[in-house]
């Protein structure tokens, strides 16, 4: 019996029996399961008529929303006004330079070093399948030793070799690259201590890193202690002109990008006797953040829906903002029905939690360069939105970069996200000074994202989910899973690495996955 536990795990989240769901879901796909009948169901379980119908019912309901759900959605979609939603931005895909995309694989490698364009040509003539990587290893390991010229003969030698040396390091069939995995990642995160490093892109911000950060991506947590973003900008803007080297140009990017609130650009002042509510604006910082007053006013406006008094229309300094009051025919009738001093204190707190520019959780963006290399400034952030981040005009798509994998995940998809998962631990492992076989990192990334979404390595990810009775309560809570398979009768076929350990079996590795026959001459 093979479970299909995200099935599984559907049923008995609308309410089906435990017992139910489990033969439902036996081999069977969410898809499979909501469009079988009544009759279906009864056989399957081996139940009454009336269990399966109520089976059935919920189901369907759950495939089909009602009528008055329906209608209540629309209703609440009306409510909002057209000009407040923001349409999604439909972007042109970005056209792939692979001149560019080559040079940027190749930044680490000297392509123009004579050994390497020896050793290149001469792997090319042997018909081996050698990576740019391994030939830049193999030169500087050679110039290393001293040497700074190579013969033809001695670079068909040390292919040779170094051919050998990758079949020998390859995996053989049937060995336990899991086990061996997970020992060469355990073990050096034993000695990872638990301190964060200052992150040098971002003024002021400390970065998890070290065993806090290993923990997170394993975890596939949602979003990470401290998200982080690198944005890169194009080489020109729309008309043509310098983007990215123009400091001015790209801070003024910054600045759209952070969020600005009104803490930022105004002194609050609530004045309880009055009943109203007073902003001191700070043109030095409105500066900074490239608005005006009457700018601050309208958004004030829009957001709040009230109206604002201004001791100036045109460049006002001072704003006032009265609970109640949404013209200024209301004002009137103050006198007489004063605003409360709970109103009062509500729309401080909204007041101050308003967003007035710049986008959602980018909490500081700073400009960071120029690059000795390229003269280009860059942008780094200390918080994270990748997919309203890529709508600015003049950010570089294909270059800008966030720590966090969900995200990744959710705007370019799983294989994006499995580099991201292999970048994150191999930086991180690095950063602490361990090495680790990135080979290993390959198979913990292949694992977390097989099954086309991020997985948490965990009993509430692909721990959890194992076919295995024995391998999942060997992991946590083991009294519960033996229990409840117990009760719905489960099998384990004992294929695994964990379950014929605790049985005492030899394990289907290495010489345990083959049988041998002796088969006596015939005399």
């Amino acid at each position: 019996m093979v479970v299909k536990s995200a099935t599984k795990k559907k049923l008995m989240d609308l309410g089906v029996a435990e017992e139910y769901s489990h033969k439902l879901a036996d081999d069977r796909k969410w898809d499979d399961v909501k469009i079988l009948t009544s009759g279906q169901i009864a056989q399957i379980c081996g139940i009454d008529s009336g269990t399966s119908q109520e089976i059935f019912k919920v189901m369907e309901a759950s495939a089909k929303p009602s009528r008055a759900t329906a209608s209540a959605e629309k209703t609440i979609v009306r409510r909002r006004a057209v000009s407040r939603r923001r349409k999604k931005k439909a972007l042109p895909l970005q056209e792939y330079d692979e001149e560019a995309k080559l040079k940027q694989i190749l930044r680490d490698i000297d392509t123009d070093d004579a050994i390497y364009q020896l050793l290149q040509d001469t792997s090319i003539k042997m018909n081996l399948s050698m990576t740019p990587r391994i030939l830049g290893d193999l030169a500087e390991g050679i110039r290393s030793r001293g040497i700074d010229k190579l013969t033809p003969a001695k670079a068909k030698k040390v292919l040779n070799s170094s051919e050998s040396f990758l079949a020998t390091a390859r995996a053989d069939p049937h060995e336990a690259v899991g086990i061996t995995t997970a020992q060469s990642i355990g073990e050096p995160g034993t000695q990872m201590t638990m301190r964060t490093f200052h992150y040098a892109g971002v003024a002021t911000v400390n970065v998890t890193q070290g065993l806090p950060r290993v923990i997170e991506i394993v975890d596939a947590r949602k979003v990470p202690k401290t998200p982080t973003m690198l944005i890169y900008l194009e080489e020109t803007n729309s008309k043509g002109k310098p983007l990215n080297t123009n400091e001015k140009a790209c801070r003024k990017i910054a600045a759209a990008l952070e969020t600005t609130t009104t803490p930022d650009i105004a002194r609050i002042n609530v004045e309880v006797t009055q009943r109203h509510i007073s902003l001191q604006l700070s043109n030095p910082n409105m500066r900074i953040k490239a608005m005006t007053g009457a700018e601050v006013r309208d958004k004030l406006s829009r957001a709040l829906r009230l109206f604002i008094q201004a001791d100036n229309d045109e460049r006002p300094k001072v704003l006032t903002i009265i609970p109640g009051v949404t013209k200024e025919e209301d004002l009137a009738q103050l006198a007489s029905d004063p605003a409360t001093y709970t109103a009062l204190l509500q729309l401080e707190e909204k007041i101050k939690k308003l967003r007035l520019k710049g986008l959602a959780d980018i909490t500081r963006a700073n400009v960071q360069g120029p690059s000795r290399d390229t003269g280009e400034y860059y942008i780094s952030t200390i918080g994270s939105n990748l997919a309203k981040v890529s709508e600015f005009a003049g950010v570089d798509r294909a270059r800008t970069y966030t720590n966090n994998i969900s995200e990744i995940n959710q705007y370019l998809g799983i294989e994006a996200a499995r580099q991201a998962i292999i970048n994150e631990m191999y930086d991180t492992l690095e950063g602490a000074g361990l090495d680790v076989d990135i080979r290993h990192l390959l198979t913990v990334a292949d694992v977390m994202s097989s099954e086309g979404t991020v997985r948490a390595i965990g009993r509430h990810g692909v721990s959890g989910t194992k076919h295995s009775i024995l391998a999942r309560s060997a992991f946590e809570v083991t009294v519960t899973h033996l229990l409840q398979a117990g009760v719905i009768g489960e099998r384990d076929e004992l294929s695994g690495v964990t379950e014929n350990i605790i049985v005492g079996q030899p394990v289907a590795l290495g010489t345990g996955s083959v049988d041998l026959y002796y088969i006596p001459e015939s005399v």
